[in-house]
C-alpha cells in the first residue's frame, strides 16, 4: 500500500496535487457514470408488490378523500388511471423491462404521472392544505426509494414542472409560483432535497461496498502475478535439477507459497473494513511486533535484517490478533515498497519499531527512512480507497489500521519527522 503514501520522486510532487484537490468531483462522476436501472433492485416479486400497491392504493385514498375525510378537489378519472396504469407491471418480467425500450419509456411516463405531476397537481387543486403538503413531501421520498436517483431527480422534476404548467392553464388562480417563499414551495423543496442527499448517500455507500469487494480482487490478481510465475520457473527448474538442487529449490517454492497464502489472507482480512469489532484477546504487543515480523514474507534475508525492533518497554492491551498482526504487516508493507523504490538496496535499520509503555498507554511505533508523506495527501491517507496510483493498491490499507486500533479504543496517527514517515499506534493498557 506504501506506494499510494510516499512518493519516489520530490519534483514529481506537484503533479499528485490536482488528483488530490478534486478527489470530491472524481467520487461525483464515479456515482454519475454507475450503471442505471429501470427500477432500484428490480425484480419479478418488486414489479409485483409495487403495481398492487399503486392499484390498490389509489382506489383506497379515492375512497378515504372522497368519503371519510373528504378534500375540496378529488378525481375519480385522474384516480382510475393511475390505479390501472399499474396493472401491467404485474404482467412484465425484469428481462422485458431491460430489453424493451418501450416498456421502459412506459414506466418512466407512468411513474412521472402517479407520482410527481398527480401530487402536485392535487396539492395545488387542494389549495395546498396541509393534507397534500405533507403527502407531496413524502411522495419525494418515497419515488428515490423506488427508483435510481437520477431518474428520481428527472421525474420529480418533469413532474412538478408540468403539473404546475397544467395548473396555471386550467385554474390561474390556483396557479402557486415555484419561487414563490410560500410554507408549501419550502417544505416540498425541502423534502426534495433531503431525499436527495438520502439517495445519494445509499449510492455512495453501495458503490464503496462494490469497491471494497472488486478493488482488493484486482489488487490480489496483481500481487499474485510474480510469485506464480517465479513458482513456475521453479518447476521448470525441477524437471531438470540435480538431486544436490531439490532442497534449495523446495525452499524457494516454499516461501513463494508463503507469500501467495499471506497475500490472499492479507486481502481477507482487509476486506473486513466495514465489520470491525473489538477483540477480547490479551495481547502482549512485544511479542505481537515478534510474530508479524517473522511472518510477514520479504522477498529477501536483506529486507528482513532492515527491521530493526526496540522494547523500551513492553504492555498488553485488548483486540484481535489475527486483525493486529495484519495492522503490523499493512504498515511494514508500506515501509517496504517505499524503501525499495528508493533505495538500490536495503541496510540495517531502515524501518524501526519502537513498542513503548506509560503509565496507562502503550504505543507501537513504526518509522522507515523513505520519502515520507507529501504534506497535501497527509489529510487523506487514512480513507479508504485514496490512492494517488491506480495498480498497486486498493487503498485499504491504512485505513483498515486506523478502524481496527479505533475499534479497539486506541489512536492511529501520523507523526511529523525530519525525514521519513513515522506512524504510531496508541493503545490503552490492559490489566492483567
Amino acid at each position: 500500500m506504501t506506494d499510494l503514501f510516499h512518493a519516489s520522486n520530490p519534483a514529481a510532487l506537484p503533479r499528485m496535487r490536482p488528483v488530490v484537490r478534486h478527489r470530491f468531483l472524481v467520487r461525483a462522476l464515479a456515482l454519475l457514470r454507475q450503471p442505471i436501472e429501470p427500477l432500484r433492485h428490480l425484480s419479478r416479486a418488486r414489479l409485483v408488490a409495487l403495481s398492487l400497491v399503486l392499484f390498490v392504493g389509489h382506489l383506497a385514498f379515492h375512497g378515504f378523500w372522497s368519503q371519510l375525510a373528504p378534500q375540496p378537489f378529488e378525481s375519480p378519472l385522474a384516480r382510475a388511471l393511475a390505479a390501472i396504469g399499474a396493472l401491467p407491471l404485474l404482467w412484465w418480467t425484469p428481462a422485458q423491462v431491460t430489453r424493451h425500450r418501450a416498456i421502459r419509456i412506459y414506466l418512466l411516463v407512468y411513474l412521472t404521472y402517479t407520482g410527481p405531476f398527480f401530487f402536485q397537481w392535487f396539492y395545488l387543486m387542494n389549495h395546498g392544505n396541509a393534507v397534500w403538503m405533507t403527502s407531496t413531501a413524502l411522495m419525494c421520498f418515497l419515488v428515490y426509494q423506488v427508483l435510481d436517483w437520477r431518474v428520481a431527480t428527472a421525474t420529480l422534476l418533469v413532474g412538478t414542472i408540468a403539473a404546475r404548467a397544467f395548473v396555471s392553464m386550467t385554474e390561474p388562480q390556483l396557479a402557486l409560483p415555484p419561487w414563490r417563499a410560500t410554507e408549501g414551495n419550502l417544505t416540498f423543496y425541502f423534502a426534495w432535497l433531503s431525499a436527495l442527499t438520502l439517495a445519494l448517500s445509499s449510492a455512495s455507500h453501495r458503490l464503496q461496498r462494490l469497491n471494497a469487494t472488486l478493488l482488493p480482487m484486482g489488487v490480489m490478481a496483481h500481487e499474485l502475478r510474480t510469485p506464480l510465475a517465479s513458482a513456475a520457473l521453479i518447476n521448470d527448474h525441477l524437471r531438470d535439477a540435480e538431486p544436490a538442487d531439490v532442497p534449495r529449490l523446495a525452499d524457494r517454492l516454499e516461501g513463494l507459497l508463503r507469500a501467495i497464502n499471506h497475500q490472499i489472507d492479507s486481502q481477507i482480512v482487509n476486506a473486513q473494513l466495514l465489520d470491525i469489532l473489538p477483540g477480547h484477546e490479551t495481547l502482549d504487543a512485544a511479542r505481537l511486533v515478534h510474530n508479524a515480523i517473522e511472518s510477514y514474507p520479504f522477498l529477501s534475508e536483506r529486507e528482513r535484517q532492515a527491521v530493526s525492533v526496540y522494547t523500551r518497554g513492553d504492555f498488553h492491551f485488548m483486540g484481535n490478533e489475527r486483525l493486529f498482526i495484519q495492522v503490523i504487516h499493512n504498515m511494514v508493507k508500506n515501509s517496504v515498497y517505499a524503501l525499495r523504490r528508493t533505495q538500490a538496496a536495503f541496510e540495517r535499520g531502515d524501518i524501526e519499531i519502537e513498542v513503548d509503555t506509560g503509565a496507562a498507554r502503550g504505543t507501537i511505533r513504526v518509522r522507515d527512512k523513505g520519502p515520507g508523506v507529501p504534506d497535501h495527501v497527509r489529510r487523506f491517507i487514512f480513507e479508504p480507497f485514496f490512492s494517488t496510483q491506480t495498480t498497486h493498491s486498493s487503498g485499504l490499507g491504512l485505513a483498515f489500521c486506523r478502524e481496527t486500533v479505533e475499534a479497539n479504543r486506541g489512536q492511529l496517527r501520523f507523526e511529523r519527522v525530519a525525514s521519513g514517515s513515522s506512524f504510531v499506534i496508541d493503545l490503552p493498557v490492559a490489566m492483567r
